[in-house]
């Protein structure tokens, strides 16, 4: 996939996280429950996950859910919990400053995660101005929850 396209993509599934999970607090509002919206949520996921699969899915990866380590899986657990804790937080301290902390926080836990090259990512090792940057981010983010 060329460049371009990858950074379009990228940027594209940053709006997209600005609007759904402020959604999925609306959701929650309506529903009066912010654990029943998590699961509306995830039901409609798997729904599509099947829909995507079932047009370009490859069914001999189906084949290969055993070769993944048990940790892994774990990933589901983190993904309800960030949506359950974004639908209880954009109502009570708004949608900025839940993506500004947000951003600030996925920021310096990529630092540490690139710098030791966990999870099978590249190796990105720290740099002044690689902590410059993020130190200006994260003082942007206090600066603006002032």
């Amino acid at each position: 996939m060329p460049p371009i396209v990858i950074t379009l993509l990228s940027l594209l599934v940053g709006a997209l996280l600005s609007i759904y999970l402020p959604m999925n607090s609306m959701v929650s509002r309506h529903l009066g429950s912010a654990i029943t919206a998590n699961i509306t949520f995830f039901l409609m996921a798997l729904a599509t996950s099947i829909v995507l699969f079932a047009v370009w899915g490859d069914p001999a990866s189906l084949a290969r859910l055993r070769s993944v380590p048990s940790y892994l899986y774990l990933t589901g657990f983190v993904s309800a919990f960030i949506v359950l804790a974004t639908t209880y937080l954009i109502p009570r301290i708004g949608v900025r400053q839940f993506f500004i902390l947000t951003v600030s926080g996925q920021i310096l836990t990529a630092l540490v995660v690139g710098h030791f090259g966990l999870l099978a990512t590249p190796v990105d090792p720290l740099s002044a101005k690689k902590l410059v940057g993020a130190a200006l981010v994260v003082l942007g983010a206090v600066f603006s929850t002032l």
